[in-house]
């Protein structure tokens, strides 16, 4: 977690320690905080199976995310005090968003208090972008690869953050109000390793109450921000009007609360192994295509999950739980040999006879125009559009004289073309009306544009050409749809 905005802070001196129940709080407390990081440093001598990395324990060096905070300033005085124990090199990193007229004071105040405690200081001042992800997220993200960056410099073996229990079931709380699955249920686990960096969690178990109590004892500063009691963002909403009122219904409900998240982390992680193994045995050439027999042959309730991990293996962004279900679906019914099931960000999932297979989406070749004269036919097949262009007799539309007159040209989009569809409106370019007729820009190029001559009379998702059908011969008219043959998004 990191501080966005505060001046004040907060100092604690021990409390008397002459009551034996004090006594015992007190050694309890920092018994169970140094046990915490303690257990930590001997984790992080383990590789991802469990086996030690090296003969004998070793001092571990550790960047902590230090945002001057209660929470940081636990973890961080803690573990300065297993320096040259159980840690060696400790690296506080402190990240300067800019966003609060206090952020200098408290880059001041973090930077005084990692000298106290003997241990490295990085001031690291970022931007956080606007847009996108949205600015919780966005600060979160640059927050994090600023301490990868940093661990990598100092060769550290692992980040400490400061989460505690309290901000695990508000994340759990946040995930399932967003309708995630069990891996977003499971909130933050205490150890994630991803893309060579290992983040660690040491005081996931403590309750904020906790470590207020530990603050007081070892009488450590920290700053408040005063950020974290704007309620327009969601977390501080859920902390200051949801937890307190299921504290008032159910008193303790956090430590029951956080086993329902292990128990999920649990299931979570067992889907996924589950996943693994389904995928491994549907897989081939080296993750690159899944069989599709073997995949249909997968229980239903295990199949998106394993068409979910794949998409990950080969890059696709995340999709709805809808989407896949639909891809499923179509895996399942179509009969075509070769078939585009889903295109995006330059890459195509496509069934090809018995595999599936992700290939780099190719932008059609310009081809030779076609060229037909319609002697009255209901529908023409235009195959390389995938569809067929309809020709109903309507009130509006062509006369039949005129689209007889001469050959038609069916040509697909090469930019700049402009058509008036409404009567009262200005001719347009296609891409405001394909924008206006919501179709996707990854769509546009495959649909036929209908010319007679040098005129543009038809494009397909938009419209016909109004100014064409003013001159009434007295034959009969009709309106020209082109209909795309039926597939994942008809």
């Amino acid at each position: 977690k990191n501080a966005t905005s505060s001046s004040s802070t907060t100092e604690n001196m021990p409390k008397s320690k002459n009551n034996p129940s004090e006594k015992k709080t007190v050694r309890g407390i920092t018994t169970r905080v140094r046990t915490a990081l303690e257990n930590t440093a001997r984790q992080l001598q383990l590789s991802a199976d469990g086996l030690p990395i090296a003969s004998g324990e070793k001092p571990i060096n550790v960047v902590v995310a230090f945002s001057g905070g209660l929470d940081s300033s636990v973890l961080l005085y803690a573990a300065s005090q297993l320096k040259g124990k159980a840690y060696g090199e400790i690296t506080a990193v402190h990240v300067h968003h800019g966003l609060s007229k206090h952020a200098n004071e408290w880059a001041e105040f973090c930077e005084e208090r990692a000298k106290k405690y003997g241990v490295r200081f990085v001031l690291r001042k970022v931007t956080v972008p606007s847009g996108g992800a949205g600015f919780e997220a966005e600060a979160r993200q640059l927050r994090y690869s600023v301490l990868e960056e940093e661990a990598k410099k100092a060769e550290a073996d692992a980040i400490l953050t400061a989460h505690h229990l309290d901000d695990q079931l508000e994340t759990f709380l946040i995930q399932w109000m967003r309708g995630a699955g069990p891996a977003g249920l499971a909130a933050m686990p205490p150890l994630l390793r991803k893309d060579g960096c290992t983040i660690m969690r040491p005081l996931l178990g403590f309750q904020r109450t906790e470590l207020e109590r530990f603050a007081e004892i070892r009488g450590i500063k920290w700053i408040e921000d005063e950020s974290n009691e704007d309620t327009k963002y969601l977390r501080n909403a859920i902390r200051h009007n949801i937890i307190p009122e299921l504290e008032k219904i159910r008193p303790g409900f956090k430590t029951a609360a956080a086993r329902s998240v292990e128990l999920i982390a649990e299931a979570a992680e067992t889907l996924r192994d589950v996943a693994e193994e389904d995928f491994n045995q549907a897989s081939e050439n080296d993750g690159k295509y899944l069989r599709i027999d073997d995949f249909l042959a997968l229980p239903a309730g295990r199949r998106a999950r394993v068409l979910r991990l794949w998409l990950d293996r080969v890059g696709f962004k995340p999709l709805p739980r809808t989407r896949l279900l639909e891809i499923i679906r179509q895996i399942k019914e179509t009969t075509k040999q070769s078939v585009c099931l889903l295109f995006s960000d330059g890459l195509e999932i496509r069934k090809y006879g018995s595999r599936l297979m992700v290939t780099e989406h190719e932008k059609p070749e310009s081809e030779a125009e076609i060229v037909i004269e319609w002697h009255g036919e209901p529908e023409i097949d235009l195959p390389q559009y995938n569809g067929r262009l309809v020709f109903t007799p309507a009130e509006e539309g062509f006369n039949e004289g005129y689209l007889k007159a001469q050959p038609l040209s069916i040509r697909r989009r090469s930019g700049g073309e402009k058509i008036k569809i409404h009567k009262f409106r200005p001719r347009k370019a296609l891409k405001m009306l394909f924008q206006e007729a919501g179709i996707p820009e990854f769509e546009r190029k495959n649909l036929p544009l209908v010319w007679r001559g040098k005129t543009l009379i038809y494009v397909a998702g938009v419209g016909s050409e109004v100014r064409e059908q003013v001159d009434d011969d007295g034959t009969p008219r009709y309106r020209i749809e082109f209909i795309k043959n039926p597939g994942l998004f008809s």
